[in-house]
């Protein structure tokens, strides 16, 4: 009672206010059930705004200004009855009240129940202070006393770069001023870059930075472009409201530079996902909030994901304020489910953009010079090759012996109501209706007995966009003398002059007999009619004349692809010609991954596939039942690296069509050992473990007459799975154009266009030694500008669609429940102001309002970020939320005059720093006690972050590479951790660690697998940067020791920074271990030891040389860490006796922490 009443007597005597004492009790204990959000509020009560609270209600009202008697709150929450109170005691998700909040709520009613706006939603305001006073110290009038200079050093430095200072750093800096120190920091260029790099560490943990997409494969991915552009913000001092501006909406600015492009990127960091089975709609609507999500915690300070699946409980944010943001969010130009491409760790994601260096923009703007001018001559055929040229044409068809008959069509009809129609003697028109699926049955009369192929005119598809698929061809030869003579016509072999090549639609389709397949002309992408040569497996026709009976067959998916032209001519050839035709050949079919029992016993295991002698696509294989299907990315001429990974087993196979029997060269390579089938028997085997690269393997195919069927059965015993495959003809045989030298020569124009021209440049690279000349000129122009081009770094940024998605509010959250009833515009949270007039209402219009001087939160957000990024604590604790469940301000004045000043500085990020730095408050010396240091009466000492600590030990040792930005690089780290987490697939699953200076890298650069961050950095509280992150928190685990004590970077460090200590000359002094040591101590704290430490540095060295000349051995293994090299001109047991000193001053508290 007595506790009561002096609470009540202590509570009555100050002002309570709502936003500091009592919201804060309302949101844990109340505001759950009588809150914002409808959907959980209970009894329709609500306590969140003072018309609903004071408003009567059938028992009473919940709230009596001035009188907490008459109020049900304070009945509730103060009766004895555990029936009645409130919260009830079994809640599980409120606070309990305890004596004092109970009591300031009864104050606060007797005071008035005076409600009012959450401080971070009102505009802050500025007191004056005077010009020559520092405003910290106005707001903080009680401060301890000033550091020595030693420390204010090393703490200035930290903060400013990172680093630690020199031996000589600390006497230059001694005899300056804390402003000329700052000064000198701030516009030296060596300082400049390392405050760059200091800065951008916290930034990149709140904008999720990663090397990885972070789910499944969690496969490499390229960003660093984007970090560089952070770098170079923070080293020019970009004002905060351009680099806000520029990384939400960089890609939208009009006339954007390729810079700005690469900002925007800060909403491409977000983890992405590859796996097989995702749903894209659903992905697309998580990269939109996880956005919107990022967007508030990072600007706004307010928790903005929780109101994705309801109003939020607490902060003014409905359902409909969050997906009006996410509106901004949801419109680009991007897929939700990635393709893995497990040989390519750098991809950029789409969208991306290249982002070339000035001289490699310049190389390749000479390159597609050069290219332009070769191609310019190569167009233009000297006489010499014009005359060449066409006296081939008019050779061509009897030096080949290819002789065309004068063949007419005597019938044409069709399966529907389609009306053929004969003219100028072999020619057919289609007319009348175009049915969905038809068939033409055209009738052409040969006199020749000995024809062998057929030629066909096509033009003028039926379809709307001018498109065909003929499914087969099937011919009869029918004696003209004795009709009742006839057999079958068997072709075994297709050629065209065009197909189409985005799914199986090769030529050789139309002689398989299957309706499923077909060849399609790509009639609606390339102009020009086409032609069609088919090849019979004998000659053909009766003596006295022959009618063949030919039928089209146009049965595809897809209706009215179907020619309305058509034109038929018939030839004889000679064997000779048969020889030069080339082999046809299929697109390439897999199935695959097939298990073996062990790694290397696939290659005595029969799966199936191998053993037949042709690809049946109907045939399913056990145990998985996989069959033959179309792989579009398997490709002759190129190494294919997408097979299966780990120990699987692979089927590759094709279909050759051989005009006659004949021998083919072919040229392999695996990833690993391969088996090769034709037609059903093993011709060739290499067991070994390897990666696939052209040219690995040589073998020549005997092939018989007509159809042929290989198969390639890769064995891949762990990692990469891949294949290559290049044909090698003889010299004799045909190029794939020159077969139409044999045509008629009207077929060089009626057909594809630039067929004619194709045909002169193949005719001309066999028999001009100039146009070869220029050929492979051109070619190594194109190799050398796909090459530069390749090596042309790349980044993901944002870039919008042409029209915007409809947004709507989704219902509990989830993609696949939109509600129909709400959709929603862009637009920002309602009671958080509106956009700047004027503004577009896109990502820059909410830029623009983001850094508007009356948005009340961006500044504050960030001055409160700066100011915990120094003293460990945010002058709000809650540093990602500003919202009514986060932390009141400890100095409420000074944080508003803070954000103010910022705005009015011009978003100048050093001019803040400038006035913390220079402020007595952070000149105080440090203690030990009160962690919280709420009142700032001391400067709080905090450890040091896992990047500054490794980088301490790298830049002291005189390690430490101070190479600025570029790529991500792989440092020492223990094996396997990497494969214990990674898919077989994925492109990340194996660590190879850098050499180099990669491993001597600010850890800024270090690079960041999600599912498997740097261990030595996680170790010391590191996040995963899967999500954003504000804060890092600070633990204190025997691990910790471990690193530092055990980490190859830490043991090798302090075996440098030995070598260095005892490579300095001596001065003559009688102590020299005693001399060292000071130096060795020095130059990690900044100070000489005192008589004490020395006197223990002492003792202890002499221990670790005993111990080590003891076992020199042990000295010999602990010199062996790192790669850097080992002094050999110092005793090992000397140098090892060191190495343990200086891995323990570099591991001390002093060290690691700032003070």
């Amino acid at each position: 009672m007595f506790s009561a009443i002096l609470l009540h007597l202590i509570f009555s005597a100050q002002q309570v206010e709502y936003s500091r004492d009592i919201r804060p009790i309302l949101s844990s204990s109340c505001f759950t059930c009588h809150g914002r959000d409808p959907s959980s509020r209970k009894e329709e009560l609500r306590l969140d705004q003072f018309e609903f609270a004071t408003a009567e209600r059938e028992n009473g009202f919940a709230i009596v200004p001035s009188d907490p008697e008459g109020s049900l709150l304070w009945q509730r929450i103060s009766t004895d009855n555990l029936d009645d109170i409130m919260p009830p005691l079994d809640s599980k998700v409120h606070d309990q009240l305890t004596a004092a909040q109970r009591d300031l709520i009864y104050t606060w009613i007797k005071q008035g129940a005076e409600y009012q706006k959450h401080w971070a939603f009102v505009l802050p305001s500025k007191v004056e202070v005077a010009a020559d006073a520092n405003a910290i110290d106005f707001f903080i009038k009680q401060y301890g006393a000033k550091a020595d200079d030693a420390t204010l050093i090393r703490r200035l430095f930290i903060d400013v770069t990172g680093l630690p200072p020199t031996l000589a750093e600390y006497d230059s800096f001694a005899d300056l001023s804390q402003s000329q120190r700052i000064d000198k920091l701030f516009s030296t260029p060596i300082y400049q870059q390392r405050y760059a790099e200091r800065m951008a560490t916290p930034w990149l943990d709140a904008a999720r930075y990663g090397d990885t997409i972070g789910t499944h494969t969690d496969a490499g991915r390229q960003m660093w472009k984007w970090r560089d552009w952070i770098l170079e913000a923070y080293r020019s001092n970009m004002p905060f409201d351009q680099f806000t501006y520029e990384q939400l909406a960089g890609d939208l600015i009009d006339g954007a530079t390729i810079q700005q492009q690469v900002a925007s990127g800060f909403n491409r960091n977000h983890a992405i996902t590859d796996e097989g089975g995702a749903i894209d709609e659903e992905y697309l609507v998580e990269y939109a909030a996880e956005r919107t999500s990022t967007t508030g915690e990072m600007f706004l300070g307010l928790t903005m994901g929780c109101a994705r699946c309801h109003d939020h409980k607490f902060n003014p944010i409905t359902q409909e304020d969050f997906f009006s943001m996410f509106a901004y969010f949801n419109s680009i130009d991007e897929p939700g489910l990635y393709t893995q491409e497990g040989d390519n760790p750098t991809r950029a994601f789409e969208p991306m953009l290249a982002v070339p260096s000035a001289m490699q923009r310049t190389r390749i703007e000479e390159l597609g010079v050069d290219i332009a001018a070769i191609e310019a001559m190569l167009n233009k055929p000297s006489t010499e090759d014009a005359d060449g040229f066409k006296q081939f044409l008019f050779d061509a068809k009897h030096d080949f012996s290819v002789q065309w008959q004068g063949s007419k069509v005597t019938a044409a009809s069709s399966s529907t109501d389609s009306e053929l129609t004969i003219h100028d003697g072999n020619a057919v028109s289609v007319s009348g209706p175009s049915p969905a699926k038809d068939e033409h049955f055209i009738t052409l009369q040969v006199n020749d007995a000995t024809s062998r192929l057929l030629l066909f005119e096509f033009s003028n598809g039926r379809a709307n966009n001018g498109n065909v698929v003929i499914s087969t061809v099937e011919a009869e030869c029918v004696s003209l003398a004795d009709p009742s003579q006839s057999y079958a016509i068997t072709f075994n072999w297709a050629y065209a002059d065009y197909s189409q090549d985005n799914a199986d639609w090769n030529a050789v389709n139309v002689i398989d007999n299957d309706t499923k397949l077909g060849w399609a002309p790509a009639a609606h992408q390339v102009e020009g009619g086409r032609n069609l040569l088919l090849l019979a497996d004998a000659d053909f026709g009766f003596a006295g004349g022959s009618e063949i009976k030919i039928k089209l067959s146009y049965q595809s998916i897809y209706d009215e692809h179907v020619y309305g032209e058509i034109k038929i001519s018939s030839a004889s050839l000679s064997a000779t010609t048969l020889a030069a035709l080339p082999v046809a050949t299929s697109r390439w079919y897999g199935t695959w991954p097939y298990t073996p029992k062990d790694r290397y016993s696939g290659y005595d295991e029969i799966f199936g596939p191998e053993a037949d002698a042709q690809i049946d696509f109907d045939k399913k294989y056990e145990p998985d039942q996989y069959s033959w299907v179309l792989v579009d990315k398997v490709k002759d001429n190129e190494v294919f690296n997408g097979l299966p990974a780990g120990e699987k087993i692979s089927f590759a196979g094709k279909r050759l069509f051989a005009p006659s029997a004949r021998e083919l060269e072919i040229s392999m390579g695996s990833d690993d050992g391969m088996q090769l089938f034709l037609n059903g028997e093993m011709v060739f085997e290499n067991r070994i473990d390897r990666g696939a690269n052209p040219d690995q393997e040589k073998v020549t195919l005997s092939l018989v007459q007509g159809l042929n069927t290989v198969v390639m059965k890769i064995i891949n015993t762990g990692g990469t799975g891949g294949m290559y495959w290049s044909q090698r003809p003889p010299l004799d045989e045909l190029s794939e154009t020159l077969v139409w030298a044999l045509a008629p020569e009207n077929v060089l124009d009626d057909g594809v266009v630039g067929l004619r021209d194709k045909l002169s440049d193949d005719w001309r690279l066999l028999h001009s030694s100039d146009y070869r000349a220029q050929t492979q000129s051109l070619a190594q122009h194109n190799t050398d500008l796909t090459a530069l081009e390749a090596s042309v770094p790349k980044t993901m940024v944002m870039r919008e669609l042409d029209e915007p998605r409809q947004a709507y509010v989704l219902t509990r959250g989830e993609y696949d429940m939109p509600d129909k009833e709400r959709p929603v515009e862009r637009g920002i949270p309602s009671e958080l102001g509106e956009l700047p007039a004027g503004a577009p209402n896109d990502r820059r219009g909410l830029a623009q309002w983001l850094i508007h001087d009356d948005n009340p939160l961006t500044a504050r957000v960030y001055v409160n970020r700066l100011w915990q990024m120094i003293f460990g604590r945010g002058i709000v604790s809650t540093p990602d939320d500003f919202g009514l469940q986060g932390a009141w301000p400890t100095h409420p004045e000074l944080l508003d005059w803070l954000a103010v000043e910022f705005m009015e500085s011009g978003w100048d990020v050093q001019h803040m720093l400038r006035i913390i730095y220079t402020s007595n408050v952070y000149q105080q010396a440090a203690l030990h006690n009160d962690n919280e240091v709420e009142l700032l009466s001391y400067f709080p000492r905090r450890r040091l972050g896992a990047e500054e600590i490794r980088d301490q030990a790298l830049y002291l040792s005189g390690l430490l590479v101070e190479q600025v930005g570029g790529v991500s690089v792989k440092p020492y780290q223990p094996d396997g951790l990497w494969s214990e987490v990674a898919m077989p697939q994925s492109n990340t699953s194996k660590f190879v660690r850098g050499d180099g200076d990669d491993l001597y890298r600010r850890s800024l650069y270090t690079y960041w697998k999600r599912s498997s961050p740097p261990p030595a950095l996680l170790t010391f509280d590191a996040p995963t940067r899967e999500y954003c992150t504000i804060s890092r928190g600070t633990t204190n685990t025997p691990l910790q020791a471990l690193v530092l004590w055990n980490d190859v970077q830490y043991v090798e460090a302090a075996r440098v920074l030995a070598q260095n200590i005892l490579n300095l000359e001596t001065p003559q002094v009688t102590g020299v271990h005693h001399w060292r040591l000071n130096q060795l101590f020095k130059t990690c704290t900044g100070r000489s030891p005192s008589t004490h430490e020395t006197g223990l540095l002492y003792a202890t060295l002499g221990q670790m040389q005993a111990k080590f000349d003891d076992a020199p051995d042990d000295a010999d293994q602990l010199l062996m860490y790192g790669e850097a090299p080992v002094d050999k001109s110092l005793p090992p047991t000397t140098l090892a006796a060191y190495t343990m000193m200086a891995n323990a001053i570099l591991s001390l508290d002093e060290v690691i922490n700032q003070n």
